[in-house]
């Protein structure tokens, strides 16, 4: 009953200051919404684990070459088999690749992903799915194009999908793709890997026993002699990639709204206290103990945090749908951000932080001594505690780190836009496809080049086997130079173009020529280097028209002569430095991954649709693995960067919009609590100007404080925080750091203004007549 008393009196009071209580449990909403949307995502990218069996043991596994450069790169077919045949500290690892295979369902083609791994061909759920569904799916034929007709054997379960991303089929890997010896098997990295590490062994272990596999595999008589070697990291961190890091500094900011809230609350509690004085003296002086006046206090924290907690469930709602939205195809597991009941209690616990927060500054004390509270009426009391400037300094602080780093952010997606990535991606439409069968490429593209050169708008037409910043058809070979002994031959990246690929896409030539239509499959082997494989194979070295050796064939090395040198292009990513190159003639090697290019003189309305039409034309039987613009390319390169630049930008402004009602909130209740002293003053002979002066100086020197603090904690973060994997360098933060420092002394010296300038306005009979 006495709690129910308690509770009723409580809200009464609350009632009364409604101003009061609309800021604290608006802020606190804020900041608790904005911290467990962001938690929420937090926990369904990182925190929860895979749908696996002991996940934490699963592991992807990939080769490195530190003097190169080259990090997370494929396995050769000698390595991977000499792996799988038993590593220690793994219980299983396993090898596969990817292609694409055609399925011709009577009407029309349709290219399936597929999985070239172990024996069995089994069928992704999602594709069951497209397939009908049907539970007598198991021993039926599918027809394939250009290929012979293939059995299922299974469905798997839905959540392989997380890791198998679009595969719908998986098949055996065939011997032609294995081969028994020559060039193909030693040299030409093709071949991804996963395991699971053995119970009872560490990630650790196990990457010592692949180190010593390395070693001995690549003959090298000391461990850790330099070349190439292999390296486990958990499938979780495959999985989220460069985003972990990011997620979690986010998150960071997002609880620095939170405690930016909690401190404002915590500020005015305690000038709600001050403010309260006389009436507590003379609740005292009635019998009141301060144990009861306690009770009181937590009872309207308790109503406070309830009024927040549900205020900010809603927010948050709101909140992750928002993310959900913005984060879909640039974060991963997106499905898993939702609110759930341990997000709920997650949503509580940061509710009760703001209590604590205010409870470990002071407002729990009960400052009045009845009898002097009684005899001044509660009036005139300047409260100028250490405590009530340390409070809006720590707030100021925060935000400063919230919103500089939030411009840093920005500034560094900034730059990424305007990478040059050596290329022209404007009006440029790709079509990406892998040729069934075994008949002759070459006079198919030829047909279907001209076919495309015809349409409306186009200007030039060009094929490669894998265009910039795509997977699809991208390998990686090894550079040996003809007539001299190498330890360890460099890797580059392989394209097989047409003639007409550097013009269409306008990378430079530096030295020497283009490739034309004479260099076909009867003329000598030429080839195409970029400035990162002169620097890094021949130096100083003229390398045009010497010969280098590629495995371009299936059973021995091709002798090509280099008869040009290309400017670098960043065909790995905007966020990554240019790698080296090498580009062949289609026409004298081609290959079944084709990508076709189209550029027009502007925009190329329809193009994709048209492109498809013709590609049906000539073979209604060939699908289409991907149809983009290359210019969506490169934006779907940034989505990940711009998806944390809005998110912390928004968590940012939030975080500053705070600080300014926290520096407005003090400097008002301050300049209220004065209005006696500065009609005395104003008596005596003050001018206005001097007490608006006063109060800025004083509520500016509380946010100089708070803004120098925070900029030192932005610049201890900025060095130890490696965020190199969204773009973030050196160039990016100056720039962020000056704009936050004077967007916060702007945002400072507005939120105290205002009460500066009533402070001006102050006449003296009037507050002396009410003192």
């Amino acid at each position: 009953m006495r709690f129910l008393d308690g509770l009723r009196n409580a809200s009464h009071r609350l009632l009364r200051a409604p101003g009061f209580s609309v800021a604290t449990v608006g802020m606190l909403a804020l900041g608790i919404g904005f911290s467990v949307a962001m938690y929420c995502t937090l926990n369904g990218v990182l925190l929860r684990g895979l749908p696996f069996p002991h996940s934490e043991r699963l592991v992807v596994v990939g080769t490195n070459n530190a003097a190169q450069g080259i990090a997370d790169a494929q396995f050769t077919v000698a390595e991977a088999e000499q792996l799988a045949r038993g590593t220690a500290g793994f219980s299983s690892l396993a090898y596969y690749t990817w292609a694409g295979v055609t399925l011709f369902d009577g009407e029309r083609a349709r290219e399936i992903t597929s999985r070239m791994i172990g024996a069995g061909y089994v069928l992704s759920y999602a594709e069951w799915q497209r397939l009908g569904g049907a539970a007598d799916v198991i021993g039926r034929q599918l027809d394939l194009v250009d290929e012979d007709p293939l059995e299922v054997v299974g469905v798997l379960p839905p959540h392989l999908d997380l890791i198998a991303n679009d595969t719908g089929v998986w098949r055996p890997l065939s011997p032609r793709q294995l081969p028994e010896s020559g060039p193909q098997r030693d040299s030409r990295r093709m071949l991804l890997m996963f395991g699971r590490v053995a119970e009872g062994s560490s990630l650790a272990q196990a990457n010592a026993a692949l180190a010593a596999t390395f070693d001995a595999l690549h003959g090298r008589r000391s461990a850790g002699e330099a070349g190439w070697g292999a390296s486990a990291r958990p499938l979780l961190d495959a999985l989220v990639g460069d985003v972990r890091g990011a997620l979690w500094g986010a998150f960071a900011l997002a609880f620095l709204v939170l405690l930016i809230a909690a401190t404002n609350v915590a500020i005015l509690f305690d000038e709600r206290q001050v403010a309260r004085r006389h009436e507590q003296a003379v609740m005292q002086a009635i019998g009141a103990s301060q144990s009861r006046l306690r009770r009181a206090l937590l009872i309207e924290i308790g109503l406070i945090a309830s009024a927040a907690i549900g205020l900010g469930m809603l927010v948050a709602l709101v909140a992750i749908g928002q993310l959900r939205e913005l984060a879909r195809d640039s974060v991963p597991r997106v499905d898993g951000i939702v609110m759930d009941w341990p997000m709920f209690g997650i949503a509580v616990l940061f509710g009760l932080a703001a209590p604590l927060v205010a409870s470990l500054a002071g407002t729990l004390r009960v400052r009045s001594q009845p009898v002097e509270a009684i005899r001044s009426g509660g009036k005139g009391m300047v409260g100028q505690s250490r405590q009530r400037r340390l409070l809006p300094a720590i707030a100021m602080a925060l935000s400063t780190v919230s919103l500089t780093a939030a411009l840093t952010l920005v500034g560094a997606l900034w730059r990424l836009q305007h990478v040059d990535p050596g290329y022209a991606s404007s009006h440029v439409q790709a079509m990406q496809f892998f040729r069934g069968g075994r008949e002759a490429f070459v006079p198919f593209t030829r047909q279907l080049l001209d076919r495309l050169a015809v349409l409306p708008g186009v200007r030039d037409v060009a094929l490669t086997s894998a265009a910039p910043l795509s997977g699809i058809g991208s390998a990686s070979v090894d550079i040996r130079v003809a007539g001299r002994a190498e330890d360890e031959a460099v890797q580059a990246g392989l394209r097989r173009v047409s003639a007409g690929y550097r013009a269409l896409l306008e990378i430079p030539l530096l030295r020497g020529r283009d490739f034309d239509d004479g260099d076909r499959r009867d003329s000598a082997s030429v080839a195409l280097i970029n400035q990162a494989v002169a620097r890094s194979v021949f130096g100083d070295a003229d390398p045009i028209g010497r010969r280098i050796s590629l495995p371009l064939g299936r059973d021995e090395r091709v002798e090509c002569e280099i008869i040009g040198i290309l400017a670098d292009t960043r065909n790995e990513g905007l966020r990554a430095p240019p790698a080296p190159e090498i580009l062949v003639p289609f026409a004298q090697h081609p290959i079944n991954a084709m990508t076709f290019l189209v550029r027009g003189s502007g925009p190329l309305t329809g193009i994709d649709a048209q492109m498809a039409a013709q590609l049906q034309a000539l073979d209604p039987r060939q699908s289409i693995t991907r149809q983009f613009a290359l210019s969506d390319a490169i934006a779907e390169e940034l989505k990940p960067v711009s998806f944390f630049g809005r998110t912390v930008g928004a968590f940012a402004g939030v975080a500053l919009l705070l600080a300014v009602l926290g520096v407005y909130a003090v400097a008002s209740l301050q300049q209220r609590r004065r209005v006696a002293e500065f009609g005395l003053r104003l008596a005596i002979g003050a001018t206005p100007r001097s007490l608006a002066l006063s109060v800025l100086r004083d509520s500016v020197r509380t946010s100089v404080m708070g803004v120098a603090a925070g900029l030192l904690v932005i610049l201890l973060v900025l060095r130890i925080v490696d965020m190199s994997a969204l773009g973030i360098g050196g160039m990016a933060q100056p720039v962020g750091l000056g704009t936050g420092v004077l967007a916060m002394a702007l945002a400072a010296l507005f939120a105290a203004l205002l009460p500066a300038l009533r402070a001006a306005r102050v006449a003296p009979m009037e507050a002396l007549r009410n003192e």
